[in-house]
């Protein structure tokens, strides 16, 4: 049992030494606070302001994070060598999507148009492209992909039991002929996969997260879980290894959360002295980085120590439709 010791401050001469320690101590607080407010700069400042951990200026820190954004998020986006097939009308026959509902939901948005509307009925043999423009449409096929497909990280995996329409993925899949996503559980059996890429798929699906929780895509309980999920298991089906899933599920992944990832390859340029190209997709996807505990111990700490005032991405996909 820890015992406290009781001090004495009897001795007035101990009373003055500890009053002048605290007056010391209180002005370097406020002392080193003002330096710190000093030090928010603009964006474009030349001010020779250090960033605390990169001893780069507020000027270089800006244009690393602008050459930075253009690399993780370019104009036209990714193409990946992975296609939806007949995946997506299977959905739809199936009562998954309900095209009206779909339709209803992007023209309170943006609007949807022919290509995307060809997508819910006809099998696409095009490959994937993600943008900020197509984002959360691709999300949103991909949710309803990784939702309905039977496979066994849905069949023996921690969603199962009374919960099981309780959670984001599947209370909050609304766009279905039937009121709540749990009634499409794994019932779908549109993804064949031999047992190499089933051990595939296992493996990634086990060592990705994403910045909004702290699951795995294994344990799928949000719109971002499953979709990935759907990606996986669609690239597996058509052939692609290991190592390029990853690459594609960190490409997707940016695009869900832009703000996390663009700090994240900030963190790892200052930090460490790494371009983001030289960076494993398998470790920045894994719970380090890209678990919301994970990325708010490893990465934000010491983004805040370089900048608090840089830009935030306006755009990125929510928990829900």
């Amino acid at each position: 049992m820890f015992k406290i010791k009781k001090i004495s401050f009897s001795n007035p001469e101990i009373v003055v030494i500890i009053l002048a320690v605290a007056l010391i101590v209180s002005w370097g607080v406020i002392i080193k606070s003002n330096l710190k407010l000093q030090g928010l700069a603009k964006l474009n400042s030349d001010s020779p302001q250090k960033a605390e951990t990169s001893g780069k200026t507020d000027s270089q820190v800006a244009k690393e994070y602008e050459q930075l954004s253009l690399q993780l998020f370019p104009e036209k986006g990714f193409e990946v060598p992975v296609k939806l097939e007949d995946s997506v009308p299977k959905l739809v026959e199936a009562g998954v999507i309900d095209i009206e509902k779909f339709k209803s939901l992007y023209e309170q948005r943006v609007g949807i148009n022919e290509e995307d509307l060809a997508v819910l009925t006809k099998p696409s043999d095009k490959n994937l492209t993600i943008n900020f423009d197509n984002s959360n449409f691709i999300l949103n096929i991909l949710w309803a992909l990784g939702l309905a497909n039977k496979n066994p990280i849905l069949d023996l995996g921690p969603m199962l039991g009374k919960d099981l329409p309780n959670f984001a993925s599947t209370g909050g899949w609304t766009l279905g002929k039937e009121e709540n996503g749990a009634a499409y559980f794994s019932k779908l059996e549109i993804i064949k996969l031999t047992s190499e890429q089933q051990k595939i798929v296992e493996y990634v699906a086990k060592n990705t997260y994403r910045p909004c929780c702290g699951n795995p895509t294994a344990f799928p309980d949000c719109n971002h879980g499953a979709a990935l999920l759907g990606l996986i298991e669609l690239a597996a089906s058509q052939g692609l290894s290991q190592k390029e899933i990853f690459d594609i599920a960190l490409k997707f992944n940016s695009y869900w959360f832009p703000q996390n990832y663009l700090e994240t390859a900030l963190y790892f340029k200052l930090n460490k002295n790494t371009d983001w190209g030289k960076v494993s997709p398998e470790e920045i996807l894994g719970y380090n980085y890209s678990s919301i505990q994970g990325w708010m111990q490893n990465v934000k700490p010491e983004i805040d120590k370089i900048r608090s005032d840089l830009p935030k991405q306006s755009v990125g996909g929510s928990c829900g439709v």
